[in-house]
């Protein structure tokens, strides 16, 4: 089957949207020390629909220390036209760099909960009628950060913690004693129930490959290391994935490997198996010399197709890999070639063919299905689209699906779908990252009976404005961190990241970011920063 690509209206719009004139109030969502609230008062200035003028602000605060997050209400001016049925409300950290929008019908006041107070924000409105077409920005409007007098790293200040971070900054391979009494509620944080984290390192050449372990109190446990010494001096990125391949109940852990130009032999399609408790198991190696001399990159996950209770390897191929996926399975000791799937998208297949595989049980019935994300296929903003990809556990197509970002899947549209019970109904639901442009956000989609996607929420990670001008992508993984029923979600950032991951409760807290964690050395944070994930069963 050829996905076709979506049309898009092309109609001139038959409104101007009339908002001249934003204002907005902003009230503490806790009590401040004193007892009383804080509040800001503005003075707005009047301009038009798309002059693009900025509202200042001046900001007092009173009634002692604000909270770190507080609500803001907007209001704004309604539109003239009669044509107009409702409201879109854009905010974000930079001018013009806006989250996914917020549809508020036909209101012209609406609260955004909980914003860092220690961040700039930036609003504005779109109009739209009922058939969906969108006028011009309003007018934009600016919140400036409060500045608390906190002490603190840039990063930590670039960042709203539920908790304070904590930054893990040891030597690669040498382990660093951790101050647990620090000035912080790690104590109070959920313990990891039997799962722990397991991070990777993005391409760091002369000194990669790195494993990094942490506790169940979210402190570093051990390092490990690919045991490849040619592919860590040159390229070292570690995709972390993780599977129980033996049926004991605990997780082994596959390494994938990044592309290395200009050496045939790195990493040439290969990947490196490790025991639940971090030891060498196996080798494995993409049966297919063409693609393993071209690029020979690999992206890796692990699910149980057949139902046995093994969970099999899978390894998706990068850029000219064709859409395709290698099985693998482990019998009498030994790695063995399974299976091919491929996606069903016979123009993305040409044009990139890079994917990205996560698996779960979608359909109820016992055995993992198969998601294919896709990456960004450069001069096409039809291809990938925000597109990815629903395989049965036998790679057949059963659906697929879409990020419902518009202006992401125009600007970048590639997609890293895993999938997880955040809600503990025993039904998995599919978690997207997203990659360049994605200002932090991420995804939620749920899977009905009628085997139909749709939203279900929209997060993001805590706001660091620099790294989202620079990329704002995000890697996200799930695991049941607290031994309940519902999946935990742990977010790693991308290049640029500073070596930040950021953990978030399940759906019953509301998707709480309970705290954020700074993994790597120094050296590696301030001039790579990604970190690749996975939340390992023990």
């Amino acid at each position: 089957m050829t996905r076709q690509p979506r049309e898009f209206a092309t109609k001139l719009l038959i409104f101007i949207m009339s908002v001249t004139l934003i204002t907005f109030t902003l009230y503490s969502t806790a009590a401040a020390s004193s007892g009383a609230h804080a509040q800001n008062d503005f003075n707005s200035e009047t301009a038009g629909a798309t002059g693009g003028a900025t509202i200042n602000v001046d900001q007092t605060v009173t009634g002692g220390e604000p909270s770190a997050n507080e609500d803001v209400t907007l209001e704004w001016d309604p539109s003239q036209e009669e044509s107009v049925t409702g409201y879109r409300l854009y905010y974000g950290n930079a001018s013009g760099k806006y989250l996914p929008p917020i549809d508020v019908g036909n209101v012209t006041t609406y609260t955004i909960k909980d914003l860092n107070v220690k961040q700039n924000w930036f609003f504005a409105v779109k109009a739209y009628d009922e058939e969906s077409h969108s006028s011009n920005y309003s007018n934009e409007v600016v919140k400036n950060q409060i500045e608390t007098g906190e002490a603190g790293s840039t990063a930590s200040n670039a960042m709203s913690f539920t908790h304070d971070p904590l930054a893990l900054n040891e030597d690669f391979g040498v382990d660093t004693p951790v101050d647990t009494d620090a000035d912080s509620d790690i104590n109070d944080l959920p313990s990891l129930g039997g799962d722990r984290i397991v991070a990777g390192t993005g391409p760091w050449p002369k000194n990669g490959g790195w494993l990094k372990t942490l506790t169940n109190n979210y402190f570093h446990d051990r390092w490990s290391r690919l045991d490849w010494q040619q592919y860590n001096k040159l390229q070292g990125e570690s995709r972390i994935a993780k599977g129980d391949i033996d049926g004991d109940g605990r997780d082994e852990i596959i390494i994938g490997m990044g592309p290395v130009a200009g050496d045939e032999t790195a990493p040439a399609g290969n990947f490196q198996v490790l025991d639940d408790n971090y030891q060498h198991l196996f080798w494995g190696q993409v049966d297919w010399g063409e693609y393993n001399e071209g690029n020979g990159e690999t992206w890796p996950t692990c699910g149980d197709l057949d139902g046995d209770g093994k969970d099999e390897i899978l390894i998706g191929l990068g850029k000219g890999g064709m859409g395709i996926v290698e099985v693998f399975t482990v019998a009498d000791n030994q790695l063995k070639h399974k299976t091919w799937i491929a996606s069903t998208w016979n123009e993305y297949n040409l044009a990139r063919g890079e994917v990205r595989p996560s698996t779960g049980d979608l359909n109820g019935d016992g055995k993992d299905d198969i998601i294919l994300g896709f990456g960004q296929v450069a001069d096409n903003p039809e291809i990938p689209g925000g597109t990815y990809e629903v395989l049965t556990n036998e790679g057949q197509h059963m659906t697929w699906g879409e990020v419902t970002w518009n202006d992401y899947n125009q600007l970048n549209g590639e997609s890293r779908p895993v999938i997880g019970d955040l809600d503990g109904d025993g039904t998995n639901e599919i978690i997207i990252g997203l990659g360049n442009g994605a200002n932090g956000a991420f995804e939620i989609q749920g899977f009905n009976d009628e085997g139909n996607l749709s939203n279900q929420a929209w997060l993001a990670t805590p706001w660091w404005q620099a790294y989202n001008l620079i990329s704002g992508e995000t890697r996200p993984a799930v695991g049941n961190l607290d031994d309940d029923k519902a999946d935990e979600l742990a977010i790693a950032l991308g290049q640029g990241g500073g070596g930040w991951i950021h953990l978030f409760d399940d759906k019953q807290s509301g998707y709480n970011h309970y705290i954020s964690l700074q993994l790597w050395p120094e050296d590696y944070d301030l001039n790579n920063g990604a970190s690749w994930i996975a939340i390992q069963k023990q």
